[in-house]
């Protein structure tokens, strides 16, 4: 029953835009160990292309919302917390790309 609730609070988990940008990057790193948290490391990767994050590298990944307790309950569910990290920037050098993306 517990990862019943797991697997569909995972489905219904969107990243919500506020109406005004706070001019702050969130950028998720992770390093997740290829073997024992495959499932994971995929769960993870496949919420931020549908949250349309920005790759700013292979596992390197840039939103302009508000998004760690989103990312906080995936790593929770998969078991890969200690794998993830969420920083918040004020800049990114040449970022014309990433706001492109974004619409900003």
């Amino acid at each position: 029953g517990k990862r019943k609730f797991g697997e569909i609070q995972f489905a219904k988990l969107r990243i919500r835009k506020p109406a005004q940008w706070d001019k702050k990057w969130r950028i998720v790193i992770f390093d997740i160990p290829d073997k024992s948290f495959k499932r994971g490391r995929e769960a993870l990767r496949g919420k931020l292309k549908q949250w349309e994050f920005y790759p700013l590298q292979k596992s390197v990944w840039v939103c302009p919302w508000p998004c760690e307790d989103e990312i906080q309950v995936v790593s929770e569910l998969y078991g890969i917390m200690p794998y993830i990290n969420v920083l918040i920037a004020e800049k990114i050098r040449d970022d014309r790309a990433i706001r492109r993306h974004f619409g900003l």
